[in-house]
């Protein structure tokens, strides 16, 4: 094992920026216990900082986070990493623009991946965030998987909506940036809220095609804060 060579600046952001998004996670109510993983790609390296084994996230400390190559191996640090490096890295390693990866087990979004069910796109929000349905990953195994054709499976789930629901296990999101990542994982699991609740008082139409086009338009063009030009 050696000492990671990278910026003391960047590094320093990528570590405390995971411990932020564990946190968050747990005070959400995302993550209970030691269950979830949060982990991040160092920028303009094959290095990633990602949470321990076995820690609750709101007691993760600077001190004990792991950084691992992105074949999962131990570069730096003390403890063993996450039981689910193997898939954080391949996301990291597949999607580029994932700098920061969450997996949690939230109850809402997790009810749909215990039933094999896509969460269906009932709301504009849904389809704002996330273009349409999310989707379960149903060629998934267990928790820890190597399995590079599983790995795969979720890896093409996320290109389409940036979050996906492991069969029978959880959630799994990422973001270009740390707050967008830690904004998937609690939109998922309020968008879940509300079709559990719309299916236990009625009969909730999803949205066309035609919607969420519309919605698609109405992101790109006008949502948000954009540059101004300057005379």
């Amino acid at each position: 094992m050696v000492r990671v060579n990278v910026d003391f600046r960047v590094l320093d952001e990528a570590m405390e920026s995971v411990l932020m998004v564990s946190r968050e996670l747990f005070e959400e109510g995302l993550v209970k216990s030691t269950f979830g993983v949060v982990s991040a790609r160092i920028p303009d390296t094959d290095y990633v900082v990602i949470t321990p084994s076995g820690f609750r996230k709101e007691k993760v400390a600077r001190d004990n986070l792991v950084i691992v190559n992105l074949d999962g191996e131990v570069v730096q640090g003390n403890l063993r990493p996450s039981s689910e490096t193997p898939m954080h890295v391949y996301i990291h390693k597949k999607i580029p623009e994932a700098r920061c990866v969450v997996h949690t087990h939230s109850p809402m979004a997790t009810v749909f991946a215990i039933l094999e069910m896509d969460i269906p796109c009932f709301t504009s929000e849904q389809a704002h965030a996330f273009e349409g349905r999310v989707p379960v990953v149903r060629n998934y195994s267990y928790p820890g998987t190597t399995n590079v054709e599983e790995l795969e499976s979720i890896v093409e789930a996320l290109r389409k909506s940036r979050v996906a629901l492991l069969r029978k296990h959880g959630v799994i999101t990422y973001g270009m940036t740390y707050d967008e990542a830690l904004d998937n994982a609690v939109i998922v699991e309020e968008l879940a809220k509300s079709a559990i609740f719309a299916f236990l008082l009625g009969k909730p139409q999803e949205l066309t095609e035609a919607d969420i086009e519309y919605m698609r338009e109405f992101k790109r063009k006008r949502y948000g804060q954009k540059p101004t030009s300057r005379p």
